[in-house]
């Protein structure tokens, strides 16, 4: 039993992770169209984030963390991203891969690639069902998780959510009824690259941090993103979990590396057999209108 909940224990620590993360990621896809290569990237940014402001108040730093990354977001929108959305596929994923790459020869110029760590604010450890584990695994997980559920009542339960997934629909159709799309396509980004940062933030504690930190959930996001219906902002953090329990069980029985194998290959077959994505909803699906872009610029 012991293992067992170790199992679920260490399951939900990375599912909150990986799905804070795919929330992120999905928004872009969803909204923007496009593939943000430099996801992981803004989640190594909120690591560095936080060892810089390491001698502030853990809240603080953090709060102050947020304000950076919704900042850093705006500013990579307008700056770049908008004068590409109508240049194709390969001119916004080449984009989005040199911010990433410059953001990684940041960080190592501040801070070289020696690996750096945070002090964890809380130390010690919880009994849960006989398995002590730490208290800040336990926090930062419940943090993450509602940061998930408050992006998801903003987007499902307000007007500017409505907006929002009006635009994801279709966007020329949402211009025509008096939506912004560059606002829009700004405000998503930047709420996406908060999301990414704060992730990176709360992880920080609990790993070493490097310049490419983010790479190793930058597959398992994606694919996270690409099984879920396309459109759906949920659909990112329920493909998370599966995602990660898939993984979890298979770390049961194999080493690391073998693991990821099997796991990617899993997952590239459900992309194959279902290239649409699943829906994660007992509703049916509507199906969908268009997706293209207008001119932002």
């Amino acid at each position: 039993m012991a293992d067992a909940i170790q199992l679920f224990l260490n399951f939900a620590w990375a599912a909150s992770g990986l799905a804070l993360v795919a929330l992120s990621l999905g928004l872009i896809f969803g909204e923007l169209k496009i593939v943000n290569i430099a996801q992981g990237d803004l989640m190594m940014v909120g690591a560095y984030s936080m060892y810089a402001l390491r001698d502030l108040p853990f809240l603080l730093a953090l709060v102050i963390t947020l304000v950076i990354g919704f900042v850093l977001g705006l500013v990579l929108e307008r700056g770049v991203l908008r004068w590409v959305y109508d240049k194709g596929f390969m001119a916004t994923l080449l984009a989005s891969w040199g911010i990433g790459l410059i953001l990684e020869q940041i960080a190592q110029a501040l801070f070289t690639a020696t690996e750096h760590g945070v002090e964890s604010p809380v130390h010690g450890a919880m009994n849960i069902g006989g398995v002590a584990y730490p208290i800040y695994n336990v926090l930062a997980a419940g943090g993450m998780i509602a940061a998930i559920v408050i992006t998801l009542l903003l987007v499902y339960k307000t007007p500017l959510g409505l907006r929002l997934r009006a635009s994801i629909d279709n966007i020329e159709m949402a211009s025509v009824l008096g939506i912004s799309p560059p606002r829009m396509f700004a405000l998503v980004f930047a709420l996406a690259t908060a999301l990414a940062v704060l992730a990176g933030a709360l992880v920080a504690p609990t790993i070493g941090i490097t310049p490419t930190l983010g790479l190793s959930f930058l597959a398992p996001a994606f694919f996270a993103v690409l099984i879920a219906r396309q459109g759906s902002v949920s659909g990112p953090v329920a493909g998370a979990v599966l995602v990660q329990l898939v993984f979890t069980l298979l770390q049961d029985y194999l080493n690391v590396t073998v693991a990821q194998v099997v796991l990617f290959a899993l997952l590239a077959l459900l992309v194959a057999i279902r290239p649409q994505g699943v829906s994660w909803s007992w509703a049916r699906t509507r199906k969908g209108g268009s997706h293209g872009h207008v001119k932002t610029a």
